[in-house]
């Protein structure tokens, strides 16, 4: 009787090959369809190539120029740069930073003006400065939420 039982047994064999083939199809399907993350850039608003109409509204008491001498050195002036109304030279990973500096610029503008609309951030670069002092000034802008400021071309 064990002789029979074993010739009624059959071997069962089972063909993976499609199933891999439909594995590979999913995941191809998948790769293609997914999105993947971005890379978050800072968002820089670029002028048009048109020509351009200069209205400057802004008084010479409202405006900061930021001199990026490199090492973490900034000299400002406030107003014309032949002319300045205040000078002086400031660090920018110091206590008594650009951004303490900034804060004071606001607050004195808004005592004389009552209004900082008219607040206006010159950035000047050098051939010294480094990258990420150009982006930790750009970050200032963004904390003090000042709206209002231009990165100009390098002095040599």
């Amino acid at each position: 009787m064990d002789a029979i039982n074993q010739t009624n047994k059959r071997s069962l064999k089972i063909d993976f090959a499609p199933m891999v083939d439909l594995g590979f199809l999913l995941i191809t399907f998948f790769i293609f369809t997914t999105k993947l993350t971005e890379a978050k850039a800072f968002k820089l608003n670029m002028p048009d190539d048109g020509p351009v109409e200069i209205h400057t509204n802004t008084p010479e008491s409202a405006t900061i120029t930021l001199q990026l001498k490199g090492d973490g050195i900034v000299d400002y002036y406030e107003g014309f740069e032949q002319k300045p109304l205040q000078k002086g030279t400031l660090a920018l990973y110091a206590h008594n930073s650009v951004r303490t500096h900034l804060i004071d610029k606001r607050n004195r503008i808004l005592q004389k003006i009552g209004t900082d609309s008219n607040y206006v951030v010159l950035i000047e670069p050098t051939k010294k400065t480094s990258y990420k002092e150009i982006i930790d000034v750009l970050d200032e802008m963004k904390i003090l939420d000042i709206n209002k400021y231009v990165l100009l071309d390098g002095k040599q």
